[in-house]
């Protein structure tokens, strides 16, 4: 039951829970969880189910980092999708470097 979404909202019920906090990693950076526990009609003690999603992609974080006027290191603007594109930007930035998935760690 400790992943499962769906249990873990059929209890809230039973116990009548006004709030959720999903504690640190796992269910706290799924933002299905906190839509299902705001569907629920349980208010999730967290950012909101859009923040975590917008957050949970590393892309959409950084547009969002830098519209807020936070620095951040040399990246793109979008997804690496072919080896050229990832030696075009080792030849302009430098090595090393570290090319990262779009979502997870």
């Amino acid at each position: 039951a400790y992943l499962s979404i769906p249990h873990i909202i059929k209890i809230c019920k039973k116990r009548k829970v006004d709030a959720v906090h999903p504690g640190y990693g796992f269910l706290s950076e799924r933002d299905d969880f906190a839509q299902a526990v705001v569907d629920a009609g349980m208010r999730f003690i967290g950012p909101s189910p859009q923040i975590v999603k917008q957050m949970g992609d590393k892309v959409a974080a950084r547009q969002a980092a830098i519209s807020a006027g936070v620095p951040v290191v040399p990246g793109t603007d979008g997804p690496i999708t072919t080896k050229e594109e990832a030696r075009s930007f080792c030849e302009k930035h430098g090595l090393p470097v570290i090319f990262k998935a779009a979502y997870g760690g």
